[in-house]
This record gives C-alpha cells, structure tokens and sequence, in this order.
C-alpha cells in the first residue's frame, strides 16, 4: 500500500468532488497509462476503486473524481466529508481499460462519472497527434464534471457534449458516420455502454477494437436478484470447503472464514476481485468479463457471481 495524503480538494459540481493526492513524504508515485485506476483504502476501512482522471504530469500526483452517490454503500460519502491533509492509503495503479495503441484513431463515449479514465486517454491521443473523437453525455452542464475544463482544453474540437434534458446521444447517427477501423472505448453505466456497443456491432466493428469500462453495474441483475440456491467453494491449495448460503456471496462467505479477497466495487464491474476457476460451473452476474471469457469458464468474479454447478474450486 503507499501512504497518501489528500493535497487538495476542488468542487466540481453541486456532487462531484475532484481530490489531488500525493505521497505523504513526497516521494514520486508510480506512473500509469491511460484508463488506469487505484484502490483506495478509507480511513474506515472500506476499500473503493477510482480511476485516476489525468496523465501523469510531475509523477508526484495522482487525481480522482468521485461522485456522491445517493445510493452509495459508503465509499463516495464518506471521501465527500474528507479534508485536506487526510491520510489515505491505496494500492499502486492497475488497468483493466488500457488504451491499446495511442497511435490508433479512436472514438471515445462517456456518461456521467464515467468521463474520468477516458480524460487520459483524450490527453495522450491528441499528445500523440492521433485522431479522435469524444462523445460525453450527462443530464445537463450544471451537472456535468469537467465541464469547463474540456471546453477550454486543447482539444475541445473533438469534444461533442449531449445533456439528456435536450438532446440524448443518438449512437447509430454517430457510429454510422465513423471509420470501422477506429477504436471504440466506452465508460459510464451499463445501459449506456450495452447500447454504444451493440450498435457498433450492427455497423460491423470487430469485437477486438470495443473497449469498456462499467461505472456502476446493473444492481437489478446482479445485487436485487435472489440468491436461488446454496452451493459449495472449495479451496484447492487447502481442500477446505465452505457452505454459500443463499443471500451470501462467495467474498462474503470466505471472509467469514478467513480467507479474504479484495474487493472494491462489490457488484461486478471493476474486476478487483477476479480469481481463476478450476472446476464447477459459474452464474455469471458480473458485467466485467467477456463473453468468450464466460464461455471457456476459467474465471469468476465471486463478489456477485455464483454457481450453476452444485460446488465450485477456486485457485486460491
């Protein structure tokens, strides 16, 4: 874990606070790519996953944007009552939405909080003279982070802004128009990204140029669903069993006992929690792995998911 300390703290909007965090002795953090995020440990205890919402610059730096969620399990609230000179521990950056090829014309979507990692990815693409486009939906400019930022930003050209309350993104209109060749990187809630994607399909992009990033997975699916059925885990480095009952998840169920996962999102969309699968079969819940990933049945994400197969064996 580094040690953290919170160097600033700028309002957004009415809700979205944006935090400069640096090293507690001024040490240079480790540097990322674009589409990166941290861990970030509260002083509660509770772990959450932030994408970091700039490119590295002094290397002394890092910084997230974080909504406070009505609905939020404690994470964005507590951050919201924060001060400066709050010390905070996180883990070093990890990318699980990298952008491939900084070289490749891309086509970027954002909505809401889901604008944070694809900023970087703005930055190192016109950093790199490489074409692009950035498409970011909110409900409206008041409520809209970095607003004024990206108005005023060196490539606010590419920057095209669609606020529900008058003009919703018409993903056909603006897919049609594009090369297939471009990269299509997507953040924001599930919805959002499910529609984005599945019109690039029709329009014939090859699965390899998507990209997505979850913020905030669909909690009807995944949290609200009833836990139809008891089922067994089995620790393959132990042979330790352990009974997942109904209403319990696997995270859950291994905590109890001794064995802990990491987690941050709790819902199945940020892949923290992601360990292989050696035998059973899963119920997928999460909105992480990929459909050919859910084929071959070699990973699961036990904070959500749970099993078809009356036991599963986990690599742990």
């Amino acid at each position: 874990m580094m040690d953290l300390v919170i160097k600033d703290i700028i309002s957004e909007t009415s809700n979205i606070k944006r935090f400069i965090l640096a090293h507690k002795s001024g040490l240079a953090l480790p540097t990322y790519q674009p589409g990166a995020h941290i861990v970030v440990k509260l002083p509660s205890g509770l772990e959450r996953q932030y994408s970091l919402c700039r490119l590295p610059t002094s290397g002394k730096e890092y910084e997230i944007a974080v909504l406070e969620e009505p609905n939020s399990r404690g994470g964005s609230k507590e951050l919201h009552k924060l001060t400066v000179g709050t010390a905070l521990q996180a883990k070093t950056p990890q990318n699980h939405f990298l952008l491939a090829n900084p070289k490749a014309s891309a086509l970027l979507f954002a909505a809401g909080i889901g604008i944070t990692p694809i900023i970087p990815m703005a930055q190192m693409l016109k950093k790199s003279g490489t074409d692009f486009q950035l498409h970011y939906s909110a409900k409206r400019a008041q409520q809209t982070a970095f607003f004024e930022a990206l108005h005023s930003s060196t490539y606010c050209d590419k920057v095209t802004f669609y606020f529900s309350e008058s003009e919703r993104i018409n993903f056909n209109r603006v897919l049609s128009g594009a090369n297939r060749t471009w990269d299509i990187y997507v953040c924001g809630p599930a919805n959002y990204i499910e529609a984005a994607l599945s019109e690039a399909r029709k329009l014939g992009w090859p699965e390899h140029k998507l990209h997505r990033e979850f913020f905030a997975g669909p909690q009807s699916e995944i949290l609200n669903e009833a836990s139809r059925n008891a089922f067994q885990v089995k620790i393959a480095s132990t042979g330790e069993v352990f009974d997942v009952e109904p209403g319990m998840t696997i995270t859950e169920t291994l905590e109890m006992n001794g064995i802990y996962i990491p987690t941050s999102c709790e819902e199945g969309w940020c892949g923290t929690c992601m360990t292989p699968l050696l035998e059973g079969v899963a119920d997928h819940r999460d909105t992480f792995l990929s459909d050919s990933e859910r084929y071959e049945g070699k990973i699961i994400m036990p904070c959500c998911s749970r099993a078809r197969s009356d036991a599963l064996v986990l690599d742990l």
